[in-house]
């Protein structure tokens, strides 16, 4: 069983499939991030991403778990600090819209 899921991570088709929901999800994070300016940085690679809040917002990622879980979305934390995504690696690419629709709305709760 192991052996099959090291597989089929490391299969070419899925490699490039995670490169490109990386890029869409980054991009959706930046323009989250243009608009509401709560991030010093969207660090990670592959689909475990993690925003860093800025001086603003520090110490506040729990906030944001809790928004978000009220949209139905499920985020973790890393530290006080860092708002971390984890999604499967083969999540749909209107998967990661509607996650990042929901956590606008989750954005939109804490700064308000």
């Amino acid at each position: 069983m192991a052996e099959a899921a090291f597989d089929t991570v490391n299969d070419p088709r899925v490699l490039d499939g995670v490169k490109q929901r990386e890029h869409l999800f980054r991009e959706g994070l930046e323009r989250l991030n243009k608009k509401y300016g709560c991030f010093d940085e969207i660090r990670g690679k592959g689909l475990l991403l993690g925003c860093a809040l800025n001086a603003h917002y520090q110490g506040r990622s729990r906030e944001f778990l809790l928004a978000s879980a009220e949209q139905g979305l499920m985020v973790l934390i890393a530290g006080p600090d860092v708002v971390r995504f984890a999604p499967s690696l083969v999540i749909s690419e209107q998967d990661i819209t509607e996650g990042l629709q929901r956590f606008e709305k989750a954005l939109q709760q804490v700064l308000a």
